[in-house]
C-alpha cells in the first residue's frame, strides 16, 4: 500500500513538472533577457541577440504548429549550445530553456542551417583591388609587414569517429577531426574559412585544394603585389609569405622573420578568440556527421565576425594545448610547382631586404 501510494505522488509529481516546463517555455520572453545572461550563457549581449534574430528570420523555416517552440527561444537554445559546448541535454535542462533533447537537436540544426545561408555575407575575401588595399593597410599600420591581405593557418576540431572515411579524419593527436583553415584580416575578422577535410591533410596539401587559392595566385599573376602570411607548414609561394629558416641574428632574414612572426600572431588571436567564445570547437568532441560538423565551424566563424563588428569583449582565448608540428617547407613541395617555390625564395628574400633597409 506505502509503494503504490508512493507511485502515485511520483507519477503527480513529473504531471507538475511537465506543465510547469511547458508554462515556462511559453510564458518566456527571450528578447528580453538581461545582458548578464545571455553573456553567460551564450557569449553575446541583447544588442547582438536582437541582431541575429533580425538576420535569421528570413532565413529560417517558420513553425507550423500554434504550441511550437518560438523562434527567439530556438537561436537561444542554438547560442547556448555553441557557446558551453554542452551536451545537448544539458542545455533542455536549463531552468531559462526547458525542452526536450529531441527538440534541442531539431533547433540547432534548424539554426545552424540558417547561418550556413549566410555565411557568404558575413565571411568575406576581399575580391576587388580596393578591399584588398584596405586590408594591407590595416595590416602595415597593426604590424609594419606590407602586402599581407591575410593570414592563414589551421585549426583541429575533435569530432566522434564517422561512420565512412574514418582514416581521413584521424589526426596525428590520435583524435577524429575536422581541420578547419582560417584566414584573417588585421583585426582578427574572419574572411574565409574552409572545413570540407578531416584531420589527416597537412595544411600545404588542403590548401593546395581551396577554392580560393586559384584566385589568390592569379591575383599575383596579374601582377598585384599581395600575400598571405603562414608558418612553415605551408608552401613558400610568391603570394604566400613563411619563414625563413635558421636565419642568422642581425640580418635581413631575421628581421623579417621578426616582423613576419609579430603578423602571424593575427591568425593565432583569431583562432584563440573563435574557440575561447564558442567552446563547442574544443570542450568535447562534436557527436555529429562531418557535414554537420563543418557546418557548426562555418556557423561559428559567421558569429565571431558578428561579435566583432558589434565591439563585444574579448573572450577568454583559448589556446591549444599541443601546437601543431613545423614541417620543412620542402617537404610540402613535391607534388607542386617548384619553379613558384624558387621563385617565391626569390620575393621573399628581396622582400627581407627591403624591410631590413627601410627600418
Amino acid at each position: 500500500m506505502f509503494m503504490l501510494l508512493k507511485l502515485r505522488m511520483l507519477r503527480g509529481s513529473g504531471y507538475k513538472e511537465k506543465i510547469a516546463r511547458r508554462q515556462l517555455r511559453d510564458m518566456l520572453d527571450c528578447i528580453t533577457l538581461p545582458d548578464s545572461y545571455l553573456m553567460k550563457n551564450c557569449g553575446i549581449n541583447q544588442a547582438v541577440f536582437h541582431q541575429i534574430l533580425k538576420i535569421l528570420e528570413p532565413v529560417v523555416p517558420k513553425t507550423q504548429r500554434s504550441n511550437g517552440i518560438p523562434f527567439p527561444l530556438k537561436v537561444l537554445v542554438t547560442l547556448s549550445f555553441l557557446a558551453s559546448g554542452s551536451h545537448q541535454k544539458a542545455i533542455g535542462k536549463d531552468f531559462n530553456v526547458s525542452i526536450s533533447q529531441k527538440s534541442v537537436s531539431r533547433v540547432i540544426k534548424l539554426i545552424i542551417e540558417g547561418l550556413n545561408v549566410i555565411l557568404d555575407n558575413w565571411v568575406v575575401f576581399p575580391t576587388t583591388p580596393v578591399q584588398r588595399e584596405q586590408i594591407k593597410e590595416g595590416f602595415y599600420r597593426k604590424y609594419h609587414f606590407p602586402g599581407t591581405i591575410g593570414c592563414l593557418d589551421g585549426t583541429y576540431v575533435e569530432i566522434i569517429c564517422p561512420r565512412d572515411d574514418e582514416e581521413a579524419f584521424y589526426d596525428k593527436k590520435g583524435h577524429y577531426s575536422i581541420h578547419a583553415q582560417i584566414i584573417c584580416d588585421a583585426d582578427t575578422r574572419i574572411i574565409a574559412v574552409c572545413c570540407r577535410y578531416g584531420g589527416s591533410g597537412s595544411c600545404a596539401s588542403i590548401w593546395n585544394k581551396m577554392c580560393i587559392r586559384p584566385f589568390i595566385e592569379n591575383t599575383y599573376r596579374q601582377g598585384e603585389t599581395s600575400w598571405l602570411v603562414a608558418d612553415n607548414k605551408y608552401p613558400q609561394r610568391p603570394w604566400i609569405m613563411t619563414p625563413i629558416l635558421h636565419a642568422a641574428q642581425g640580418t635581413p632574414d631575421s628581421q623579417y622573420n621578426h616582423f613576419h612572426g609579430r603578423t602571424k600572431t593575427c591568425i593565432d588571436k583569431c583562432i584563440a578568440k573563435l574557440k575561447g567564445r564558442w567552446q563547442c570547437l574544443y570542450k568535447r568532441p562534436l557527436h555529429y556527421t562531418p557535414l554537420r560538423a563543418a557546418k557548426i565551424i562555418n556557423a561559428c566563424a559567421v558569429l565571431h565576425n558578428l561579435c566583432l563588428k558589434a565591439g563585444l569583449p574579448e573572450p577568454e582565448l583559448h589556446v591549444d594545448p599541443e601546437p601543431l608540428p613545423v614541417m620543412n617547407e620542402i617537404t610540402e613541395t613535391s607534388n607542386d610547382n617548384m619553379n613558384d617555390f624558387y621563385i617565391g625564395l626569390e620575393v621573399r628574400q628581396q622582400f627581407a631586404e627591403r624591410i631590413y633597409y627601410s627600418v
